[in-house]
């Protein structure tokens, strides 16, 4: 996810070192309070697209060698309808829902479907699923870094040298300014997912004379593999948890589907071609950093294949200007975005009704609760500086249940509520997609936890 502002409209709320504090947490703005004119269609389009397009993209390329190019797309395929019937089921609950009761967030779709206990699993696999990407963007940073720098410093370095800057933007009490430039993250990823592309159908030429088969159109790994893979893919397209705000914004909000049909072919092709290119133009020997694959080619199948053999010792052609640029786009795409990211998080703390008493905004035990979340992510990431896999595995945790299940499961709730009842067809579709989240789960978590045993 590029951009997490929507559910966090108290962006420039009191925070830590303000000496203001809101008892009971961060209240949610009112309708008037908010001032803002209604969204049109094609501005919801714009929305859902900066929510969607993100660093994420990253992890894409990667993706076939686990599944074969063919089940990878089959993949990315089945996860967007999936998602496109999560957001129209969650849009089906809000019209219903008007004039009866208010849906402002996430979490209040979780409350008014299951009471306190469906706003706090709400919450939490929202909080778990932008924790976890916050470490993987962290990781990110580090191989950003690492190969601006030539390999000066190893990019567990970077991640300790960047420390007190994530912790500074953390007690930040105000980021309103910085969550205005996330378009221009969006804008930024949409400029390194066209690098790559066209990158990467030029380097297609290393490989071309060699008399070895590098591409694999099914898995050549167990069918376990495939959760991380469909892992992946829910994260890099996850929208849900904005939904709520972005519909409470339009104008005319019966016309959302159009919008978000609209977004979601976009964000589509864009991935596929992604993933798809950057497959074709390195194969079996692409590596963890596809920005590595990019700027080092290897001299011939021997040296490409060569176990332990890093990228930047091949001596194949160089493309040294590759990292200025791309890495460059990476790093403001994740800059703008890490920290409204993790403020989405300490808001979610700040409103608990367990936790606000005692880490009130302004308070000493607020800024130790923001320096000790981010402290934790940094050392994960320095613990695991793999991007691939922190993405895939917080996206096997908690991506299934915010992008798929909750939202299936919270709308049918508010659906039922409200008197409308859905076809037995479409309660099939539903059980099919909730099965296939916890299949995603359980095999994601699983092949996560083996491959860092593992030592992939």
């Amino acid at each position: 996810m590029a951009e997490i502002a929507s559910v966090v409209p108290e962006l420039d709320a009191p925070g830590p070192g303000t000496g203001e504090s809101a008892e009971g947490g961060v209240s949610k703005p009112s309708k008037k309070e908010g001032a803002r004119p209604p969204l049109s269609t094609f501005k919801t389009y714009v929305n859902l697209v900066t929510v969607v397009i993100g660093a994420g993209i990253m992890a894409l390329p990667q993706l076939p060698l686990r599944s074969g190019w063919v089940l990878s797309s089959l993949i990315l395929v089945l996860v967007l309808l999936s998602s496109v019937e999560s957001g129209l089921h969650m849009w089906r609950a809000f019209m219903a829902s008007r004039g009866s009761f208010e849906m402002l967030t996430y979490g209040d779709l979780g409350r008014e479907a299951w009471g306190p206990l469906g706003e706090i699993l709400a919450n939490l696999v929202i909080n778990i699923f932008l924790f976890g990407i916050y470490s993987a963007y962290a990781v990110l940073i580090g191989m950003q870094l690492e190969n601006i720098s030539q390999q000066a410093l190893e990019k567990r370095v970077w991640i300790l040298i960047l420390y007190p800057v994530f912790v500074a933007l953390a007690l930040t009490p105000n980021l309103s300014a910085l969550s205005r430039l996330v378009p221009v993250g969006m804008l930024a990823a949409c400029a390194t997912a066209v690098f790559i592309v066209s990158k990467s159908l030029a380097d297609a030429s290393h490989w071309q004379t060699w008399d070895q088969e590098i591409h694999f159109a099914w898995p050549q790994e167990s069918l376990m593999s495939l959760g991380v893979v469909l892992a992946t893919c829910i994260g890099a397209v996850a929208f849900q948890p904005v939904v709520p705000a972005v519909l409470q914004d339009m104008g005319k909000p019966e016309k959302f589907p159009l919008a978000m049909l609209a977004a979601m072919v976009t964000c589509g092709c864009l991935y596929i071609a992604v993933m798809l290119c950057g497959y074709h133009g390195y194969g079996a020997f692409i590596r963890q950093d596809i920005v590595q694959s990019m700027t080092h080619a290897p001299k011939d199948l021997q040296e490409a294949f060569e176990d332990e053999a890093e990228a930047w010792n091949w001596t194949g052609e160089k493309s040294l200007w590759v990292p200025a640029l791309v890495s460059s786009l990476v790093l403001l795409n994740i800059v703008l975005s890490m920290p409204i990211i993790m403020m989405a998080v300490f808001y979610s703390v700040q409103e608990s009704k367990a936790l606000a008493p005692y880490v009130k905004p302004g308070s000493w035990a607020n800024w130790v609760m923001r320096a000790t979340l981010v402290t934790i992510a940094v050392v994960i990431a320095m613990c695991v500086p793999r991007f691939t896999l922190v993405f895939g595995f917080f996206c096997a945790v908690a991506g299934p249940a915010v992008a798929l299940a909750f939202p299936l499961l919270f709308s049918g709730a508010v659906l039922r509520r409200c008197g409308v009842a859905q076809s037995w067809w479409r309660h099939g579709l539903h059980g099919l997609i909730i099965g296939l989240s916890l299949l995603c789960m359980v095999a994601g978590i699983y092949t996560s936890v083996v491959d860092l045993l593992e030592g992939q």
